[in-house]
């Protein structure tokens, strides 16, 4: 799984960083935590293993939803104040 190197958190999903934002973990963490993944020999099959849960599918499904909601009523707000 190699990739070019590019910012990272340009890669991640929007919704992946809101999950960080709202959970006791920050930014670094979740970054550390991937690094540990990886040197210990771990992230294909643990990227295999949450890709195949379906409870990531529920959460990232909802968050997404939840996402979009708050950019619909932003922009009805907006066009509301015009």
């Amino acid at each position: 799984m190699i990739t070019e190197k590019t910012n990272i958190s340009a890669r991640v999903e929007i919704t992946l960083k809101k999950i960080v934002e709202e959970s006791s973990f920050n930014h670094k963490d979740a970054y550390e935590l991937g690094a540990m993944l990886i040197a210990i020999g771990d992230a294909e099959d643990t990227i295999t293993l949450i890709h195949n849960n379906p409870n990531y599918h529920k959460t990232i499904k909802q968050t997404e939803y939840r996402l979009i909601e708050e950019r619909k009523h932003q922009l009805e707000r907006e066009l509301r104040d015009l």
